[in-house]
């Protein structure tokens, strides 16, 4: 890794080989990750919320010393297509680490040889656990949507909208997903399909149903652009955070109407936000957070991400930091909100006050109860008395 990424304070979000499982959890399938025996402790202990209440077909290849020296590959292809005998999964998944890439594991082949086999839709996922969960989320999604979404064009004479992008990773079990579908039922919208949680395949099959689809975070960018180039169906990326909530009810009506999309470019505004106040985060949730933060108090907030855009991209957001550029960019500032494992950072760079804002693809469990649902009007006027208290 290049050494601008090599961090000492921070902690490492989820690995993209998570984001692979995480993302495909609820929708009836068999995910393996090709590693060591024992390395899916890593996901169920501290990626998946659901692991205790859910049941979904994860597992790990168990790969061994002597097998990754030798390129034996058959004993992982014979393994899943026992297992994928046995539980009869509606596809398979293959998802990367460290040891398969660099050793040069062929997991497009693994697969064709598993689905040939088996006659289950099998399809690899080329992670390797040095990028964030995002990216893992976002290839999954459009490999499974290359095998499963048909073109069967909108229904008339209803308003459907999809949401893209939604795992515990970033809407964790603060109840901000209910919350978004109680929006959008506001708002007159049925959800047609959701990506990908509290759905079945079969939902996610008729994606092309919907009008418009819904980015609620950067995972679910790559697949509303794919679904724009295949379906023509247009997308709006924007949360309904505290006073957002008109702007991103017009931005629907809107792309709906003109079949056009609304970047987070144009959604949030060329509003650049200021140094005083910041909040850390995901980046779509961090951006509209920050956003709407500078309607209560104009110029006072900005978004600040460690993690990749993948395409969201406005004035108030600056993504993809390293530790050293997070560190310099905290300078000056007064009050930041962000996961508490940031703290360590945030005084070293002298901020003024951290405000708890717990992100589940950093922290895991560990601050899992101080979630704030920034999607209902309470917690997000609470965040921002606390952010401009002493910014006024």
């Amino acid at each position: 890794m290049l050494l601008d990424y090599t961090q000492s304070s921070m902690s490492t979000y989820t690995a993209d080989c998570s984001g692979v499982a995480s993302a495909l959890y609820e929708l009836g399938g068999m995910t393996v990750i090709h590693d060591a025996s024992g390395c899916n402790s890593t996901y169920t202990t501290h990626d998946e919320p659901r692991w205790n209440t859910m049941p979904s077909a994860v597992f790990i290849s168990a790969l061994t010393e002597m097998d990754a020296v030798l390129g034996n590959d058959s004993r992982i292809i014979d393994d899943i297509v026992d297992a994928a005998r046995k539980l009869t999964p509606a596809f398979v998944a293959i998802a990367g680490t460290p040891i398969p890439m660099m050793t040069g594991v062929d997991l497009k082949g693994i697969a064709r040889l598993v689905e040939s086999r088996t006659r289950i839709p099998s399809f690899a996922v080329q992670t390797n656990s040095m990028r964030a969960y995002s990216v893992g989320c976002a290839q999954a999604w459009i490999e499974l949507s290359r095998r499963f979404v048909v073109p069967n064009g909108a229904r008339a004479g209803s308003f459907g909208i999809n949401l893209l992008g939604a795992t515990p990773l970033d809407f964790s079990t603060g109840g901000m997903l209910e919350s978004l579908r109680a929006a959008a039922a506001r708002a007159g919208y049925t959800i047609n399909a959701c990506w990908a949680m509290g759905d079945k395949l079969e939902s996610l099959a008729n994606t092309a149903a919907a009008r418009v689809n819904v980015v609620v975070s950067s995972s679910g960018l790559p697949l509303a652009q794919c679904f724009e180039r295949c379906f023509g169906t247009p997308y709006v990326c924007g949360l309904p955070v505290g006073g957002l909530a008109p702007r991103w009810h017009a931005a629907v009506e809107w792309a709906a109407k003109n079949r056009c999309s609304v970047p987070a470019a144009d959604f949030l505004g060329a509003d650049a936000g200021g140094t005083r106040t910041a909040v850390l985060g995901e980046p779509l949730a961090a951006a509209c957070t920050a956003a709407a933060v500078n309607l209560e108090q104009p110029g006072s907030c900005r978004a600040l991400s460690p993690l990749p855009s993948l395409g969201i991209e406005a004035p108030i957001l600056s993504s993809n930091l390293s530790e050293d550029l997070l560190r310099a960019m905290l300078g000056g500032t007064e009050v930041l909100a962000a996961d508490p494992l940031f703290d360590i950072i945030a005084e070293e760079a002298r901020v003024g006050r951290t405000v708890a804002f717990p992100h589940e693809a950093c922290s895991g469990r560990m601050y899992r109860n101080g979630i704030v649902n920034i999607l209902e009007r309470a917690p997000f006027d609470a965040l921002v008395g606390n952010l401009l208290d002493t910014a006024k």
